[in-house]
């Protein structure tokens, strides 16, 4: 078994894949903007990418506030890389996600139960509801 990298993660509205198995990710965004809060973001996914590794792996996000407490965590979803050329993409689906106030959130990525990447984004104050940069 050789560990995998993550090769990306992405948060958008929606994801589809095409005939050809390519994947189209709609509403790509790294900011949540909010006119009052507490808000509830209806639906968008975490996708992310692994490769460069070999064998079956666990993997689980969640996004944790600046206080680290958790808002939201997706089911484990197990992978299997066959060899060091293969990759799999993990696309987990948040619904009715409750954010409570304004301020700095984080995706945790869990391979094997372990922490094994972190990735930062926003949720603002805005005079009207948006997403995006």
């Amino acid at each position: 078994m050789m560990r995998p990298e993550l090769r990306c993660c992405i948060l958008c509205d929606d994801v589809r894949q095409e005939k050809n198995g390519k994947f189209i990710f709609v509403g790509v965004f790294n900011v949540i903007g909010a006119a009052k809060f507490p808000m509830l973001y209806p639906v968008f996914h975490i996708i992310n990418q692994w490769s460069a590794g070999e064998g079956k792996f666990r993997e689980q996000s969640r996004i944790v506030n600046e206080d680290n407490h958790q808002v939201v965590s997706s089911p484990i979803i197990t992978f299997t890389l066959k060899d060091f050329n293969a990759s799999h993409f993990v696309i987990s689906r948040c619904q009715n996600v409750k954010f409570e106030a304004a301020g700095k959130y984080a995706i945790e990525v869990l391979l094997d139960g372990e922490l094994f990447r972190r990735f930062p984004f926003r949720v603002v104050q805005s005079a009207r509801k948006q997403v995006g940069p």
